[in-house]
């Protein structure tokens, strides 16, 4: 049976899902909606889409869909997963899930009562470099697991929590076998950030227009407590652009170290591997890439080297023909977006924040 797929939002990560879409057996892109008629027509086009609509309800009321992918800015995430649930269709949320965590657990509670799927599209770590990695802290070869780090591409950090930090979040989630606590500190031009610090993401980043909501800080420092006992660093400043953005982790055990970074020329992700915790520029053995089957990186007869999104649309679409949650979908689709309400919850209160947060009130609007 051939699986109806949709798309609200028609803008630049619409194509992602798009091309997914287009390129899995079983599976046709039937309709797509958009409140921007250009928007939305050249994405059909490009597809050879003709259900095109500028109201999902009036979509999802009349094309019998079974997955939708929404692809509009995160305050609208919520709106359109709860329409789509309550006509029965399955919803892969791009990132972040929601704003904040009440729309997310009502989400959440809507499609579980419906009896659909409700999954969050972070696709990093399905990559086979991803996988890998993890494959090789399980198995010892980096000696006892210590800390993995992450950058972000150097926006403002309250901005870049919501865009980049969700994804590094649930990177950390994957290699610690789960998050237990969040210990963060947030400051805004030098000095730590406090209520009236607090701003909206398009104040913040005036380079970005995507709408995040509520959002505060120029810098984080984010310390991550895995439930394996490793700890996870994530640090969120502004910088230039160099190389491209060199985003991926930098993984750190007793015996050795890893690293999955873009190549600066091909843009394609590679893992590194350092047989030492401290390596010195002219004096350790130079860092090796490892060799990984290019045939895990095939999909429909291509190779998908680079962390798209048809890996998160494949594991959605195999979950529905195999009659189980995706991988990030039920209470782990919550997991990103909760340790962002934890980074303010910490630095606001100066001490650990546990997971799950019992006070599901957004950090910052309860500070207003």
């Amino acid at each position: 049976m051939t699986l109806r797929a949709g798309i609200v939002g028609c803008g630049g990560i619409s194509r992602a899902h798009a091309t997914a879409y287009a390129n899995l057996d079983g599976v046709a892109l039937s309709a797509l909606c958009d409140i921007n008629a250009d928007a939305l027509n050249a994405r059909a086009d490009e597809h050879d889409v003709s259900a095109r609509y500028a109201d999902y309800e009036e979509m999802f009321r009349k094309e019998g869909l079974d997955l939708v992918s929404v692809c509009t800015h995160a305050p609208l995430h919520g709106p359109v997963a709860i329409a789509a649930a309550k006509h029965g269709v399955n919803v892969l949320s791009e990132k972040p899930l929601s704003v904040d965590l009440q729309t997310a657990d009502k989400m959440l509670a809507t499609c579980a009562e419906a009896g659909v799927r409700l999954a969050v599209s972070h696709q990093f770590r399905f990559s086979p470099l991803f996988q890998e990695a993890k494959a090789w802290i399980d198995a010892g070869k980096i000696g006892e697991f210590r800390t993995v780090r992450e950058l972000g591409k150097g926006r403002p950090a309250g901005f870049e929590l919501m865009e980049m930090g969700v994804h590094y979040f649930d990177e950390m989630d994957l290699f610690l076998d789960g998050i237990d606590w969040i210990h963060a500190q947030v400051t805004y031009e030098g000095r730590d950030v406090d209520a009236g610090g607090i701003m909206t993401s398009r104040e913040l980043c005036t380079t970005d227009r995507r709408d995040n909501g509520f959002v505060a800080g120029d810098t984080m420092l984010i310390h991550i407590k895995g439930k394996n006992g490793a700890s996870g660093v994530m640090e969120l400043y502004r910088r230039p652009q160099v190389q491209g953005w060199m985003m991926g982790p930098h993984i750190l055990g007793s015996d050795g170290q890893l690293m999955i970074r873009p190549n600066p020329e091909t843009f394609v992700d590679e893992l590194w591997h350092c047989p030492f915790d401290v390596s010195f520029p002219s004096h350790t053995p130079q860092w090796r890439k490892l060799p990984v089957d290019p045939e895990r990186f095939r999909i429909g007869g291509q190779l998908w080297e680079r962390r798209q999104s048809i890996w998160s649309v494949r594991d959605m679409v195999d979950s529905i023909r195999e009659g189980r949650q995706p991988q990030l979908g039920g209470a782990a689709a919550l997991t990103s977006l909760e340790c962002v309400a934890a980074v303010y919850e910490s630095h606001f209160t100066g001490a650990r924040a546990t997971l799950p947060l019992k006070d599901r009130r957004h950090p910052l609007i309860k500070r207003l």
